[in-house]
């Protein structure tokens, strides 16, 4: 069931979400910045130093196996600037997740599993059939559940509709800034409630292309009747 929420209640959490993040920036005060000394920041910095450099060295093969699946000129390669998770953003993690590994940075950091992360658009009514022939090519280079061929390196690979995608990056980023703020103020717990919500309603308001649900992926079987079993 979507949430309800009212017009003044919508505008007043946008008013809230760009005050807040208006704020951060200003002050640009990062979880990093707020690790109790020096000895912290230094295993941190070292450990997101490591994966941004290995990152770095691995994107360029991964990223053309990607475009290469794009010939047929129905899928499209979004947000493809933002293919490399930035040092800040990789410090960021290692803090937030080091929460779920007894405070093991290290552990923190050998789980992340996006820090080269791609997007492809698919059209609603070829949605399924799309992401099924793209999965099966990329086995078929050497890809396993999508680490690269060349060492044992996850990379993400979302795929969207274009509305999916719209809502992503046009209506739901900013929520989700807040949403994955490490604040845990009273105020600011209650402002990751409300954002959340807001997302929440737009996720809910896009279609499930047909079939996606009850997809799965069968390496012997290719549902688009392209090869393989039927």
């Amino acid at each position: 069931m979507i949430p309800e929420i009212t017009v003044e209640e919508y505008i007043k959490i946008r008013e809230e979400v760009a005050a807040f993040l208006d704020e951060k920036k200003k002050n640009h005060i990062t979880s990093y910045d707020r690790l109790p000394d020096g000895k912290h920041r230094r295993i941190v910095f070292n450990n997101a130093n490591k994966l941004y450099n290995k990152s770095k060295l691995l994107e360029p093969s991964i990223s053309k196996d990607l475009i290469s699946l794009l010939g047929d000129g129905i899928g499209e390669l979004k947000s493809f600037d933002h293919r490399l998770k930035d040092m800040e953003s990789i410090k960021r993690k290692i803090i937030s997740d080091s929460k779920d590994y007894d405070g093991s940075y290290q552990r923190a950091a050998d789980n992340i599993t996006d820090a080269i992360r791609y997007t492809f658009v698919l059209p609603d009514d070829e949605y399924v059939s799309k992401v099924d022939e793209y999965l099966h090519k990329l086995e078929g280079i050497g890809y396993v559940e999508c680490p690269s061929p060349n060492e044992k390196e996850v990379f993400e690979l979302q795929f969207h509709t274009p509305y999916g995608y719209q809502i992503k990056e046009g209506s739901t980023r900013d929520l989700y800034q807040v949403v994955r703020d490490d604040d845990i103020s009273p105020e600011v717990i209650e402002l990751k409630q409300k954002a959340n919500k807001l997302r929440r309603i737009f996720q809910k308001s896009v279609p499930i292309p047909n079939g996606a649900i009850e997809y799965n992926y069968d390496p012997e079987i290719y549902i688009n009747g392209k090869g393989g079993k039927r």
